[in-house]
């Protein structure tokens, strides 16, 4: 089945795109395709997305399915569905 993912971010300056669309099997979570993407992906793509030697998402990275962020859902462990959109935002530092 086929997912959507959108890179926001530091993460789409890393893969330089703003989206693709990823087969993914069914019952696929969210952490798998997470994994799913830094084999392809690598090492920089792994440090944007990954904490903890891979084992959780990186503090300040929201990650949202079809917009709700996967806190108010089932967490990493949040199961996808056809035409699902993930999108990968992370924060940003700012002032003045």
């Amino acid at each position: 089945m086929k997912v959507t993912v959108q890179y926001l971010g530091q993460v789409r300056a890393v893969l330089n795109k703003g989206r693709e669309e990823v087969d993914v099997s069914p019952k696929t979570t969210v952490f798998t395709l997470l994994k799913q993407l830094t084999e392809r992906y690598g090492e920089a793509f792994e440090g944007e997305v990954f904490e903890e030697e891979g084992k959780a998402v990186r503090e300040g990275l929201i990650v949202t399915v079809n917009g709700k962020a996967i806190g108010q859902l089932q967490g990493t462990k949040t199961r996808l569905n056809v035409k699902d959109v993930v999108t990968l935002l992370p924060l940003f530092a700012g002032g003045g």
